[in-house]
């Protein structure tokens, strides 16, 4: 009868089968560890790309709040600049009629502050509320948005040194026929967006902050000193290129460093920055909450597993002693029933007859 060929895969399943502490640990435990470990990197990635759709749909959220708020401004400054008693008031340079209609503007817009009429040359025609007589006409220069309207929202700048209160100017062109007669130019609060942007939330530690197109900041969630807009060119999300197909980035910050994640989405027509941003530590936690206690349950669903195993170890070990038992017992009868065989079967010799 022909054998059957013993191949090395079956001799090390043999061996292991043999062995039921290594049985037990190569064909279940390092399988389910190694399928625990898949599972946990693939969810945790999954996880991350989630957190970071939120944190851009956060971002876009306060971009299309800051979008429509100041462009529904420029909005009524154009209703206003369009109108052809506005208009030729402005050619005459009429300050008393000027005066009448900026502020009629202010009266119906709380978030306006501040409405002025210059002409090309700069020169302020009208003001209202009018500054006082110790006051300079305007802010710092390097501040001001462009008089010739180019950037229909300017950056950041004091409203006064006094206040230290934030404000943008909106720039809208007075136009007669394809003639620019000057700029209607209000000054925005933006006390007004920050209690808009407030209602944004990023769960559980996120939050989210504007910088405008020279890197200073619009809107901040946490307290900051008076004066001067901060100059957060420098920092990752602010200064690094992004685009509408990789929004998010990643990267160090703080003392010590702390991995970020960020959304960043631009406001176009204002060359602004909206900034959405959150720990991974943080953004990772519930994940890994949810995982420990999916680990305690697997610990525990282990543990009565592993306590059967040992008890199927201690059967199989007993069983194997004894099946080792019995083959010596068998190889012990087959040797006596050869001798005995081999003994019978010898001829007589004479002496013995």
């Amino acid at each position: 009868m022909e054998q059957p060929r013993r191949t090395a895969f079956s001799w090390w399943l043999l061996k292991l089968y043999r062995q039921p502490a290594a049985f037990f640990a190569l064909l279940l435990v390092i399988p389910s560890a190694a399928v625990c470990l898949w599972l946990y990197a693939v969810n945790e990635r999954q996880w991350r790309t989630q957190e970071g759709q939120d944190l851009l749909v956060a971002a876009r959220l306060a971009a299309r709040i800051i979008e429509e708020e100041l462009t529904r401004t420029r909005e009524i400054a154009d209703a206003v600049a369009g109108r052809p008693a506005f208009t030729d008031a402005f050619r005459r340079q009429d300050r008393p009629a000027l005066t009448a209609a900026l502020r009629l503007l202010v009266d119906v817009t709380p978030a306006i502050d501040r409405v002025m009429a210059i002409d090309p040359a700069g020169r302020l025609l009208a003001e209202v509320p009018a500054r006082a007589a110790a006051e300079p006409p305007f802010p710092d220069p390097s501040d001001q948005p462009p008089a010739d309207g180019t950037q229909p929202v300017s950056g950041v700048y004091l409203r006064d040194q006094a206040s230290g209160e934030k404000v943008v100017g909106v720039s809208s062109v007075v136009r007669e026929g394809e003639d620019a007669l000057g700029v209607l130019q209000v000054q925005y609060r933006l006390q007004r967006l920050s209690r808009w942007l407030e209602k944004v939330r990023i769960e559980p530690a996120g939050f989210l902050y504007v910088a405008d197109r020279q890197g200073f900041l619009v809107a901040y969630p946490f307290q900051l000193l008076p004066g001067k807009p901060k100059d957060v060119s420098g920092w990752a999300p602010v200064s690094r290129e992004v685009s509408a197909q990789r929004p998010l980035i990643r990267f160090q910050q703080g003392h010590p460093a702390r991995a970020w994640t960020a959304a960043v989405v631009a406001i176009d027509p204002f060359g602004w920055r909206v900034v959405a941003q959150q720990p991974d530590a943080a953004m990772l936690q519930p994940f890994r909450h949810l995982v420990w206690s999916f680990g305690c349950l697997l610990l525990l669903i282990a543990g009565g597993f592993g306590s059967l195993g040992l008890r199927w170890a201690r059967l199989h070990r007993a069983t194997l002693r004894l099946v080792a038992q019995q083959a010596r017992l068998l190889s012990l009868s087959e040797q006596r029933r050869l001798m005995d065989t081999l003994r019978r079967s010898e001829p007589k010799r004479p002496n013995d007859a």
